[in-house]
């Protein structure tokens, strides 16, 4: 009998370990390895130990302004961003006027394909023909002082980061569903002891969003690790580095230069960054989790 439960184990896993060997396993282990090659279009992969490494260390490398570009948007996308999310779904469960509709039009951008969205920002703010332009002649402030938000860098990253740092529908459906399954009876005992709106929110909804929160913080965290089609779409990583990220210089280096040795280095460390924020925000809920217990 248990020899017939392991075969039967054994097949079902079968299937889903071929598949994950297929489409991440083996992708990585390959990225791993011609890391240390010098790998181009018109070069087949020679091992150069860590000269890859050393050269995307460099204190001149595009690297530092990409990896700092990177960790301010993972930091604004798992505070401004969640944040927002987190507020609007506190709104909408208690159901004011209007509920339904604020609903359906906080959810309409996340329907939009990101690259699209980058897409209409980049025509509603062209200086040339955009809303910025009817913007100033209706406050009659001359065309030739029109800014171009995507192609200065003193506005770029702020401009980028505008596009999508609102539009948090996603994570506003989880909390909403999440807070649908705190049984009523709590409330009902809050409101019974005189608990304000906000002390039943910090105290008791918040703490049993726990689970959710930290589920959300890795996603939104992992995510900008690897977003790349509206910087892409918008500003390319320009001007200059000021909107340069990790996949755009990962696309830059393998596209334009061709050096896919260096591209995969890069990808290397995106594969690190992105585990060691997964292990740092599982550390940080753990010991938030401790302190309360305590």
């Amino acid at each position: 009998m248990i020899k017939h439960k392991t075969l039967w184990i054994t097949l079902f896993v079968l299937p889903c370990a071929l598949l994950f060997s297929i489409i991440y396993a083996v992708p990585i282990t390959t990225v791993f390895l011609t890391s240390f090659t010098k790998w181009t279009a018109f070069i087949r992969p020679s091992f150069i130990g860590l000269k890859n490494y050393l050269e995307l260390l460099s204190p001149k490398s595009d690297f530092w302004p990409a990896v700092r570009n990177t960790l301010i948007w993972v930091m604004l996308q798992t505070t401004v961003h969640l944040g927002t999310g987190l507020i609007v779904a506190l709104i909408l469960y208690r159901r004011p006027a209007g509920w339904k509709a604020m609903r359906t039009i906080y959810l309409i951008p996340n329907i939009i394909p990101t690259a699209a969205m980058g897409v209409m920002f980049l025509l509603l703010l062209n200086p040339q023909f955009g809303i910025v332009k009817s913007l100033f002649v209706f406050l009659g402030i001359g065309t030739a002082r029109i800014p171009n938000l995507f192609g200065n860098s003193d506005y770029s990253f702020v401009t980028v980061t505008m596009t999508w740092i609102f539009y948090s529908a996603f994570n506003t459906t989880i909390f909403i569903a999440e807070i649908g399954a705190i049984p009523t009876e709590i409330y009902e005992s809050a409101h019974t002891d005189g608990a304000k709106w906000w002390q039943i929110d910090m105290y008791i909804t918040l703490p049993l969003l726990k689970n959710s929160l930290k589920t959300c913080v890795i996603l939104a965290a992992v995510a900008m690790v690897s977003h790349f089609d509206v910087i892409y779409v918008t500003t390319k990583g320009g001007p200059g580095v000021s909107t340069l990220n990790l996949p755009i210089l990962l696309h830059k280096t393998a596209s334009l230069q061709s050096n896919y040795g260096l591209a995969n280095t890069i990808g290397v460390f995106q594969i690190i960054i992105g585990i060691a924020l997964v292990v740092i925000i599982n550390l940080l809920f753990r010991i938030k989790k401790d302190t309360l217990d305590a």
